[in-house]
């Protein structure tokens, strides 16, 4: 478990208080799937979609999980969750986030940590 702090637990609450955004974390959260299935499964415009898939990565909430080529031979990115489990509490005037990340996201941000290291891009 992850204990959460300063501006990405801030991040974090307001992913998880925007409605949107937790629709598109349930639609992932039990299998991965491609922007296009997400976009019908949730039924938002495609710009909200991507914005708000841009918060959910920033936050540390979705990650890619791979990339897959559509028909049209276009790739199109493959989201999923990056924890199994998200726990809030108060600890005095302070809101407490702990965040259980999955095998995924342990290794991604492994990998994170290592090219920002490095100084590498991806």
């Amino acid at each position: 478990m992850v204990r959460v702090t300063g501006r990405l637990r801030d991040a974090i609450i307001d992913c998880l208080s925007d409605r949107d955004c937790r629709r598109i974390m349930l639609s992932v959260l039990s299998k991965p799937k491609p922007t296009g299935a997400i976009e019908r499964e949730v039924n938002l415009p495609q710009s909200t979609l991507y914005r708000k898939i841009s918060e959910l990565k920033e936050s540390g909430l979705l990650m890619i999980e791979r990339y897959e080529v559509r028909d049209d031979g276009r790739r199109e990115a493959v989201y999923s969750c990056s924890f199994s489990e998200v726990r809030l509490r108060v600890e005095g005037e302070e809101i407490v986030i702990d965040v259980t990340e999955n095998e995924k996201g342990k290794e991604r941000r492994w990998f994170d940590l290592f090219y920002q290291r490095n100084g590498d891009t991806q």
